[in-house]
């Protein structure tokens, strides 16, 4: 019920994307040790560029990558690429996720912020789950596929973000019996009370 109020809320009232493709990339200051990567945008290109591109500039700087995310997610293709350059700079620094008060995780949004060795999450924040769609290159409309096809797309995606990340296994079964065939929403205080595992504490 709450998860609802909230994205009708978010959906009337809501101001953001204002800087599509952007990155704003600033030190944190809580910590003069941490630089903020901050994506106010959906996940599409240039985003693993810019991220790459920040990280080549900022890596000798700081051990602590703090990624904050304010997303309604988008394609699937540079979220992957986004992922990989996360675990790329995992292997020499500290990764930290974050979604803030008023902001949003939607789609493929989730699998990135998963990636974080560290989840932050504001209560207010909202978040949603689904299975992925195809959409025309051109048109951005939805494809109609098979049954199959979109079933193994679906089985593809959940086995490669949800079951090869931290997601407790008993709230992901629960989650692949429920998105199917619609949108999962729930808020960053209701991820935390259910113990999934995707938000790990609350700010």
């Amino acid at each position: 019920m709450f998860a609802a109020i909230a994205f009708l809320f978010w959906q009337s009232d809501q101001r953001i994307y204002q800087d599509q493709g952007r990155l704003a990339v600033s030190p944190d200051p809580n910590d003069r040790d941490a630089v903020i990567f901050t994506w106010n945008s959906e996940i599409d290109v240039p985003m693993a560029r810019r991220f790459e591109e920040a990280f080549d500039e900022w890596k000798s700087k700081t051990r602590h990558i703090v990624i904050e995310l304010n997303s309604p997610g988008g394609s699937l293709s540079e979220g992957g690429r986004v992922i990989d350059v996360i675990k790329k700079i995992k292997r020499t620094h500290a990764v930290e996720t974050r979604v803030g008060a008023g902001g949003v995780c939607l789609s493929m949004c989730v699998p990135i912020y998963l990636r974080g060795a560290r989840r932050i999450a504001a209560p207010s924040s909202l978040w949603m789950f689904h299975q992925p769609t195809t959409r025309d290159f051109f048109t951005d409309e939805k494809v109609r596929e098979p049954e199959f096809e979109t079933r193994m797309t679906a089985e593809r995606f959940f086995n490669r973000y949800f079951v090869d990340s931290e997601m407790d296994p008993a709230w992901r079964a629960k989650l692949e019996r429920e998105w199917r065939g619609g949108d999962v929403w729930k808020t960053g205080q209701e991820l935390v009370d259910e113990d999934a595992n995707v938000v790990m504490a609350l700010e």
